[in-house]
């Protein structure tokens, strides 16, 4: 054997021993999240009118259409990753001339065309890893996109019932400034009477002013609670939102049904997001494994020449050829690459552990929140009944000179901070139904990306 065919053969022996001793790739996840399934939850709380603005959410909204482009960017990817599974083809074709510059004139033509394929054969199956991986980065993509849609659903819940909180509120504020014009106008006959001093008349006056006051706020807060749904709907915040004034604290239907959170909770968008995304770095693990392995590329080049156009076919020559290569030092580069793909598997393992132990966190914490809430609010009512109560007592002291004025302005004040303070609280109540509806929400809108991704126009 000449010293060619030697070097030749302890080239090819080292590239195998060294697939041999690389590490064993490791074996993907096969436990497998449940299976979305559609959960429109916020049709449960039966308000047609945020219904209606959900859907112009899911068609308008600029956020949620800069997730749809992510997942056809994902898919894109993909669709790329499986091309490489197939030959690779390119033609070239050329026109040469030649003029000679000095001495004898000289005129030559030629012509050439070449036909080149190459591929690689997935020996250790890099390739389908690398696909594998991709695939389930845009699965991850379709799931970030539900996550985004419920998140923006469960903002614009929130903000619309804000809104009819503070559109309450404001209401709410109305009937308490004709109260106080009652009083001012008791105050004012005792004191036409003699039975109290000016100081009254001016605490109630004042009194009346700090409601104005907050009045004045609230109506700067109701403006910007319009603003902020605009938004979420894709519109200026100039936009009139004519629906506005339809927006109310609701009564809530009973809970849903709950069952066993811990088998729900892995169907959330997020939690199979998380598990995608394991999946993913895992398979981009194995390919940086086994790009460590030596690679065989095949390759099949045909040239055509000749001095005139018409006998370019006469003469075709092909080649083909087989190569087995890789690396034999690198300073462990493609080591170092397998670390830092471990690493990233480590991560994404931890982060799928922390999300279902934020995703079980979630549910339970709406759960209680609201079990607590409904039991605040019952003592809030029966206080706000006794409330009422004390006041129209101590109205009628007042009016036969029983009780000085600062007794009715007391019991007043009480019970408009109890009356506001009951509004807060079963906008948080709300807000825990909310929050409940999205710690178990499943999938939230059909996208169908094939169709989108073949009905693109170019």
């Amino acid at each position: 054997m000449n010293l060619p065919c030697k070097l030749l053969a302890c080239c090819s022996m080292a590239l195998l021993f060294q697939g041999c001793i690389a590490p064993t790739p490791p074996v993907p996840p096969t436990q497998k999240p449940l299976e979305a399934h559609l959960d429109p939850w916020w049709q449960e709380l039966n308000d047609t009118h945020l219904n209606t603005l959900v859907n112009t959410v899911i068609t308008e909204n600029l956020s949620l259409q800069m997730a749809q482009q992510r997942v056809l960017q994902a898919y894109a990817t993909l669709e790329n990753k499986k091309a490489s599974n197939f030959p690779s083809a390119s033609l070239s074709g050329a026109k040469a001339h030649q003029d000679e510059l000095k001495g004898v004139e000289s005129k030559k033509e030629s012509y050439t065309a070449t036909l080149s394929a190459s591929y690689e054969v997935d020996l250790f199956g890099k390739r389908s890893d690398a696909i594998e991986a991709q695939n389930a980065s845009f699965r991850s993509s379709q799931e970030a996109l539900h996550v985004t849609g419920i998140s923006l659903v469960a903002e614009l819940a929130n903000a619309w019932y804000t809104l009819g909180y503070k559109q309450e509120s404001l209401a709410l504020l109305e009937e308490q400034f004709k109260v106080a014009n009652t009083i001012l106008t008791l105050t004012k006959l005792s004191r036409q009477n003699g039975t109290n001093s000016i100081t009254d008349v001016w605490q109630q006056e004042q009194y009346i002013k700090n409601l104005e006051a907050q009045k004045i706020t609230l109506m700067g807060d109701i403006e910007t609670q319009k603003r902020a749904i605009n938004l979420l709907l894709g519109r200026s915040a100039l936009d009139t939102l004519d629906v506005a004034k339809e927006a109310k604290l609701i009564a809530l239907p009973p809970q849903p049904d709950v069952g066993i959170p811990a088998s729900k909770l892995l169907a959330r968008p997020d939690v199979r997001q998380a598990f995608f995304t394991l999946e993913s770095s895992n398979y981009s693990l194995s390919e940086a494994i086994k790009n460590q392995y030596p690679s065989l590329n095949l390759s099949l080049n045909t040239v055509a020449s000749a001095t005139h156009f018409a006998n370019l076919l006469d003469t075709i020559i092909a080649t083909a050829t087989a190569t087995l290569g890789g690396t034999l030092f690198d300073a462990g580069a493609k080591e170092d690459l397998v670390k830092k793909a471990l690493f990233l598997s480590k991560e994404s393992s931890l982060s799928y552990k922390q999300t279902l132990l934020e995703a079980f966190k979630e549910v339970q914490d709406a759960l209680e929140n609201e079990k607590t809430q409904t039991i605040y609010l019952h003592h809030l009512d029966e206080r706000i009944a006794l409330a009422k109560v004390i006041l129209e007592r101590q109205q009628a002291k007042y009016r036969f000179g029983m009780v000085g004025y600062l007794s009715v302005l007391n019991a007043q004040e009480s019970l408009q901070e109890l009356e506001q303070t009951r509004l807060s609280k079963q906008l948080d109540l709300l807000k825990y139904r909310i929050a409940l509806h999205r710690s178990l929400a499943g999938g939230m809108m059909e996208y169908d990306v094939i169709n989108e991704w073949r009905n693109y126009d170019r």
